[in-house]
């Protein structure tokens, strides 16, 4: 099984994404991210049921924590919860599916992981 992380998870690509995992028993999410669009992200983390979920607005990230606080899901936010969601071990793939250069340094961060993994990238 195959093991995914999504940086973008609630955009366009990521939501593709999601489709196709939900569609393949080979697949497996271990970790979402989005930029503040937190009542999609809380459908994702109960439906796929993500390791870590990583939120680039610090406020949002606190109330998700509190909304999925009945989920074995562990919440971050800004760009350290990002880097944490890039840098995950058990992640076999990386979408990269941010807009704009918020994505630069998670993107980057593989380069210098010790496990090889397949990115990913929208852009």
């Amino acid at each position: 099984m195959k093991k995914i992380a999504i940086l973008g998870s609630t955009g366009s690509i990521g939501t593709q994404t999601l489709d196709v995992v939900g569609r393949n028993d080979d697949l497996q999410v271990v970790g979402i991210a989005a930029g503040s669009n937190i009542r999609m992200l809380e459908e994702q983390i109960r439906r796929f049921h993500p390791k870590l979920a990583a939120v680039g607005d610090e406020k949002k990230a606190a109330e998700l924590r509190k909304r999925v606080a009945d989920t074995d899901c562990t919440v971050t936010g800004g760009m350290e919860g990002l880097l944490a969601l890039a840098a995950m071990p058990e992640s076999d793939i990386l979408v990269t599916a941010i807009v704009g250069m918020i994505g630069i340094r998670p993107t980057c961060l593989l380069y210098t992981s010790p496990s090889p993994r397949d990115i990913s990238g929208s852009r």
